[in-house]
């Protein structure tokens, strides 16, 4: 009985003591409370911040397409739907179809991170034991980046997931890689391509590294797991592929925004740190491109090679300049921006200040980690070296040949915390035995490292918040706040003389019917841009406002002009009005300019004739076919809808006016109007009950009272 006891306790000791997490363990439940505690803390203080919870730029982009295929537009209709990976934005509309909620996202986002923070840890046990997972977990759970992009509709916290998830699934504790588990590792990865494509390159160094280390089999056995991890990964590719096929009748593998991310990290302007540009810079860049290159994704990919090696070729020393920049970039501390920058958000909000857990104390101790591994050649620490050193390599060389963006880089972080960790723990085992002499040598190479990661080599953060100010107007502007955007736009000129922050302000002054300043304003911006479509055409409104039509007639001019040298097809709206503009002010030519409105955009076009009451025949058919050609667009449902309500047809308006109330719940207008469309079709009791939901929801503005009215008139007319 004695014995079975022994043999019992034996057996007990051993299952404590194995390295890999058991289910039951209280230290992947420890790792995810406080990951997601620490999420539930940001949350209260960033979750509901107008940036966060107005998408905008590629956060807005995720949320449109979202949003389209939710509303019918399943597989996407144009080049547009193919310059992104697509699965991110189906990720989106899964939870859309329950009703589009930023903060619902949000929270999957930091489940999923919390998640993330654990199988960190997982791994970690896995390759140096539980101490060192126990220390990735926790570093994971705090590390502020981490929880900046989950809270945004951006790519980072849903291919993290799925790159660990994969890595996982590879790196078990007797590293025996299987037909199976190379399988379903590659339909990870081929998730996680989809999401963001760019894990392919670090992906394949670490998946032929264990193939090579762990090689117990004759050749041809390695090959055919390799075999499996790719039919896994086309399993994923391969659909998207051919829905891109089928969209556009090109071979564009999973998107085809590679051409346009290499000119912007290697052209003659580039600065290596700097995402693709936007607003009236990205108009500007487009404008310059043929529009039936702009049509053929594969083609208008191949352009921007083409013009990028043109200026390589033309200054390969500043080119090398360049690529030793990016080279050392991608280990500065400094979170370059995407579209919102990190530090920006990080000033204004203490929970993502946390002293230690940033980047540059974890590659500091990444670095210091590695090196000590190297000298201590333990079985296990081969892979703890390699994995992160060549998932580093694989982004660091995409980083290279495009550029460095806190986003590009974040998914590194994940791997880093394996040697940072084992650092950690060898730091503290050092401490409390006494051990002086490796901590200095730790000490010295913590110092050379710092001078590496040194955050003022390439740029002051809060120099390029002139972009988050004007973003932050745009978010306010979105949520309805025009004085919040109004200063935001100011704060954006104090720190520099920028176009769009210039150009926004104005069209603000100007719905004020602030002329003069809006005037003062639109001249600064174009005296930095002058042959930016929407800077003309908002100018010549303005000075017609200002009673100066010769003013107007010049710019508008100027603004046909381009279309010589320019390509204004994507400003077709822009282009079309400055016609019908001029119609007005050149009645002798009122024909020739309407005539140009139709063929260069017929909506914009029917818009004008609707409001003038004119060609309303036109207008009705313009906006059918608008509408049937667009099912998932609620301004081309609205359009139709509106058109056939003030032509008399209340019945037939109800169904389009209907759709666009589905596909956007948040304009209360289109409710309005499709009250007044069931009331004008007999229907009052359903009217009535639309306009009293509206009277609920409504703050007291214009269209309340709109709603009132309309209310008691149909109540009256009832009794």
């Amino acid at each position: 009985m004695a014995k079975k006891k022994k043999k019992h306790k034996k057996h007990n000791k051993n299952k404590i003591n194995h390295p890999i997490f058991s289910p039951g363990q209280n230290r992947l439940l420890i790792i995810f409370l406080l990951a997601l505690l620490y999420r539930f803390l940001c949350f209260s203080v960033i979750g509901n911040h107008p940036l966060f919870l107005n998408p905008i730029v590629d956060a807005g982009y995720f949320d449109h397409w979202a949003q389209r295929i939710v509303a019918g537009d399943l597989f996407g209709h144009g080049p547009d739907d193919v310059f992104k990976p697509p699965l991110y934005a189906y990720f989106l509309a899964v939870f859309y179809m329950f009703g589009r909620s930023i903060l619902m996202i949000q929270w999957v986002q930091y489940i999923l991170g919390s998640l993330s923070c654990v199988m960190i840890g997982i791994l970690c046990a896995r390759l140096l034991g539980r101490n060192v997972g126990l220390v990735a977990g926790i570093l994971s759970a705090l590390y502020a980046p981490f929880v900046f992009f989950e809270s945004q509709l951006l790519t980072p916290g849903l291919s993290i997931f799925l790159n660990l998830a994969a890595l996982l699934v590879l790196v078990q504790h007797k590293m025996i890689l299987s037909y199976k588990r190379m399988f379903i590792s590659g339909l990870l990865l081929g998730l996680s391509a989809g999401v963001r494509q760019d894990v392919l390159l670090p992906a394949f160094l670490v998946v032929f590294f264990l193939l090579w280390r762990y090689r117990t089999e004759k050749y041809i056995i390695s090959v055919k797991k390799a075999a499996c991890l790719v039919a896994g990964l086309m399993t994923i590719i391969l659909p998207i592929t051919i829905r891109n096929i089928m969209i556009t009748k090109q071979f564009i593998p999973v998107s085809s925004n590679a051409g346009i991310n290499f000119y912007t990290g290697n052209s003659a302007q580039a600065d290596g740190i700097s995402a693709v540009p936007v607003g009236l810079k990205w108009e500007r860049l487009v404008s310059r491109v043929p529009q039936q290159i702009l049509e053929q994704p594969a083609k208008a990919n191949r352009f921007w090679i083409n013009r990028t090696v043109e200026d390589i070729a033309a200054n390969p020393g500043k080119t090398l300049l360049r690529l030793i920049k990016k080279g050392l970039a991608f280990f500065n501390s400094c979170e370059f921006r995407n579209n919102i920058c990190f530090h920006f958000m990080q000033d204004r909000a203490w929970p993502l200040r946390l002293p230690f857990v940033q980047y540059s104390i974890i590659l500091c101790l990444a670095i210091c980690g590695m090196i000590a591994m190297h000298q201590d050649r333990k079985l296990l620490h081969d892979s703890a070296i390699m994995l992160p050193l060549l998932w580093s390599l694989g982004f660091w060389l995409a980083g290279v040949i495009f550029f460095v963006t806190s986003r590009f880089r974040i998914p590194v972080v994940p791997l880093l915390m394996i040697p940072a960790s084992w650092e950690f723990v060898r730091i503290a085992s050092l401490i409390r035995i006494r051990q002086w002499q490796p901590l200095i040598l730790d000490l010295i190479v913590a110092i050379v490292a710092s001078i590496l990661i040194l955050p003022l080599w390439f740029c002051n953060p809060s120099k390029t918040w002139v972009r988050d100010y004007v973003n932050y107007g745009n978010a306010m502007t979105l949520a309805g706040n025009m004085k919040g955007a109004e200063r935001a736009y100011l704060q954006a000129l104090t720190l520099r003389n920028d176009p769009d922050a210039h150009f926004l302000l104005a069209k603000l002054l100007a719905a004020k019917g602030k002329t003069v300043q809006a005037l003062q304003h639109l001249e600064a911006a174009t005296t930095i841009m002058p042959d930016s479509p929407d800077l003309l055409l908002t100018s010549a409104q303005v000075h017609l406002a200002a009673m100066n039509p010769q003013r107007a007639r010049e710019l508008l001019n100027h603004l046909l002009n381009l279309s010589k040298g320019s390509n204004l097809w994507p400003k077709r709206p822009e282009w079309a009005t400055a016609h019908i503009i001029l119609a007005d002010i050149e009645p002798s030519n009122a024909d020739e300019h309407w005539k140009q409105a139709w063929i260069i955009h017929p909506t914009t076009a029917a818009e004008v004739c609707f409001m003038q009451r004119k060609d309303m025949q036109r207008a009705v058919e313009t906006f059918r076919s608008e509408s049937e050609n667009k099912p998932w667009d609620w301004y081309s449902q609205a359009n139709y809808g509106m058109v056939l309500l003030e032509n008399g047809n209340a019945a037939a308006a109800i169904a389009p006016l209907s759709r666009a109330v589905r596909l956007a719940p948040d304009k209360p207008g289109l409710r309005f109007h499709l009250a007044r469309a069931f009331s004008g079709s007999g229907n009052k009791i359903k009217a009535i009950n639309i306009l009293e939901k509206l009277i609920k929801d409504l703050p007291d503005c214009a269209l309340l009272r709109n709603v009132k009215a309309l209310n008691a008139q149909l109540k009256d007319s009832g009794r």
